[in-house]
């Protein structure tokens, strides 16, 4: 009588836990993403051979368009309701709470200050329709430089970055760099695109 083969089976594994983690891995890196708000203005930065990269937080940023208006923004939701809290102080202004939460969203602006209001107050398609006369930042009071510290003053780790349009000319960006300097406020960053960046 012939013995009987008992079936053969291949090793075998259990995915389930791996299937958990990996839905695990995916739910935390769903939640804990910020996404980069748009931007008020499109800005087409200059290219250039340096590849050192910016830092994502704690980043204080003031963006020239074309035309040399320049908007300001922070990437900390927290410096941005500090900051505006100093400025509003400093200048007899009150927020509404809807205004601030507001603000706090938003990634920059590009208006004086006595109509932010007015300008967070407008829904995203509004906004997107305004045209924004920029930061105040003429020689009887920058508005801008008074942004830049009250954003220093909310977060002393920050750092300063000048991003201008590859069209904005040159004494609009000088304009900046010197009412900084006037304040001594030496220290920015300049954003430029890597000159052999991927297409």
């Amino acid at each position: 009588m012939a013995i009987a083969k008992p079936k053969r089976q291949g090793p075998g594994m259990d995915m389930t836990a791996m299937c958990d983690v990996a839905f695990l891995l995916l739910t935390f890196f769903i939640l804990t993403t910020q996404f980069k708000g748009q931007e008020s203005v499109p800005i087409d930065t200059p290219s250039s051979i340096s590849e050192k990269k910016l830092m994502e937080k704690d980043m204080f940023l003031i963006s020239l368009d074309k035309d040399g208006n320049p908007y300001f923004g922070m990437t900390n939701p927290a410096d941005k309701v500090a900051a505006l809290a100093t400025m509003a102080s400093e200048n007899g202004i009150s927020f509404t709470p809807a205004q601030i939460k507001t603000f706090s969203q938003t990634p920059d602006f590009g208006v004086p200050l006595n109509q932010l209001g007015g300008f967070l107050n407008l829904d995203k398609e509004q906004k997107e329709k305004v045209k924004l006369p920029g930061v105040p930042n003429d020689s009887t009071g920058s508005e801008l430089v008074a942004w830049v510290k009250a954003a220093v003053k909310a977060n002393g780790k920050g750092r300063l970055a000048i991003k201008g349009d590859v069209a904005t000319l040159y004494p609009q960006v000088k304009k900046i760099m010197d009412a900084m300097q006037k304040e001594k406020i030496n220290k920015f960053q300049l954003i430029t695109d890597a000159e052999n960046k991927p297409k």
